[in-house]
């Protein structure tokens, strides 16, 4: 489970794209590439154990969860900053949860639900200092592939990479290429975007707020998942360890998951499936919103979904299209869903509803009146942050994570927000 596909865009641009840069007199030039190489791990580094630490600075923030008093943001990979939010003004952090692996998160009650390299874990939370894992089942997640002498293939670490090269070599002329068992993808295409605690407070939200980008989402008794290319459905009957039911295989490069009253709305590259979950055990693909090439998180509110679409490496399939922009799609008569309007941006990435507002991640936040969604009105811009996903907590509270930090609004007056407070990443 990751923030960005990898193995599978890749090969999709290599069978796709190809292009010359240089020409074959005798010269030399300064080129710029994004190396991807291969992380394998052996199934035992794969199940390793948790542990609880003291808070750690933030360096690369990924999802977000909002719990009752309480913010969760994973660093991806590693683990989840635990933050007391009771006083937004001074969000305090309190612990860090080390879970080597982990990428999304989902909580009910007293339990949290996390991804572990292949395995789902369920982590009594119930003292914040002492987390207890008190289920894990094995096996039920996807990763990019296995291989028998080095393990399953777990991620790509990216690194730029800038040389002199001699215009003959043709390797560097092109948008990727292999060499070594690694992928090198062209920097222009690669831009992308990223002792006793108090007790665990969850009645007045058991099941808490996701970000826009999750992976996980409940509804009802249910726990649902997705993968690169499935839904994976969980029963929740015991809460304390997830029963795995059929998993339902949609596509490929499937991305986010948004439950939405007995829906449930998932988005890949390609469109967004949205699935009728009458029968939570056994949802039902009752629709499906093809859009142009790019990645795609969605959001609901009572008439339309609206769906960010951008480009990057991670998001192109193989594409060469440039694509920005956010659909409004109407589902007032599901099954049928059709496209209202589409409005183009720089680069959006997560986005929240609340009212009749649309916060949106581009070019830092925007934020929309979406009172008429065929004439949707831009009316504060907020500038110099890095941004990934928004929560709207209600109508006067935003949180807000990117790639330079976790950001709280008031916008109780959405046309002038004001920053609360903020917890600055640490390079």
């Amino acid at each position: 489970m990751k923030i960005t596909n990898t193995l599978l865009t890749i090969l999709a641009l290599a069978g796709l794209i190809s292009l010359s840069g240089c020409l074959r007199d005798k010269c030399t030039s300064s080129r710029t590439y994004v190396r991807f190489d291969p992380v394998y791990k052996t199934l035992e580094e794969c199940r390793v154990g948790i542990a609880a630490e003291g808070p750690r600075t933030l360096k690369k923030p990924g999802k977000i969860y909002a719990i009752g008093q309480y913010m969760l943001i994973s660093e991806l990979n590693e683990g989840i900053h635990v933050i007391d939010n009771s006083n937004p003004s001074n969000p305090v952090p309190v612990a860090f949860w080390s879970i080597p692996g982990n990428v999304d998160m989902a909580v009910r009650g007293q339990y949290l639900y996390v991804d572990q390299y292949i395995d789902l874990l369920t982590i009594d939370v119930s003292d914040l200092q002492q987390p207890q894992v008190v289920c894990r089942s094995e096996n039920v997640f996807a990763l990019h592939g296995f291989d028998p002498a080095r393990g399953y293939l777990v991620d790509y670490l990216q690194t730029e990479v800038t040389e002199e090269i001699d215009c003959a070599d043709d390797q560097w002329g092109n948008m990727w290429f292999w060499r070594g068992g690694s992928v090198f993808v062209n920097d222009a295409l690669s831009s992308s975007q990223s002792g006793s605690g108090p007790a665990w407070k969850s009645s007045s939200l058991p099941t808490g707020i996701a970000g826009s980008y999750s992976r996980f989402g409940q509804y009802d008794n249910f726990l649902y998942c997705v993968d690169n290319s499935s839904l994976r459905p969980f029963s929740l009957t015991n809460p304390s360890c997830p029963a795995a039911l059929d998993a339902m295989s949609i596509g490929w490069n499937i991305e986010t998951i948004f439950p939405w009253k007995d829906r449930l709305f998932v988005g890949s590259q390609s469109g967004v499936f949205i699935f009728n979950a009458t029968n939570p055990a056994q949802p039902v693909l009752e629709s499906v919103f093809s859009h142009a090439t790019g990645c795609d998180p969605v959001v609901c509110d009572e008439e339309n979904a609206y769906v960010t679409i951008r480009d990057g490496v991670e998001c192109r399939n193989g594409s060469t299209l440039s694509v920005n922009q956010l659909d409004v799609i109407d589902i007032r008569n599901l099954p049928a869903a059709s496209l209202r309007k589409t409005y183009p941006m720089t680069n959006p990435k997560g986005l929240s509803v609340a009212g009749r507002y649309l916060y949106l991640c581009d070019d830092g936040l925007k934020i929309f009146d979406k009172e008429k969604p065929l004439e949707m009105k831009q009316i504060a811009h907020i500038t110099g942050i890095k941004t990934y996903d928004v929560i709207a907590l209600d109508e006067t509270h935003l949180l807000v994570v990117g790639d330079d930090g976790f950001y709280q609004y008031d916008i109780s007056n959405p046309a002038a927000p004001k920053e609360i407070s903020r917890i600055a990443v640490t390079p």
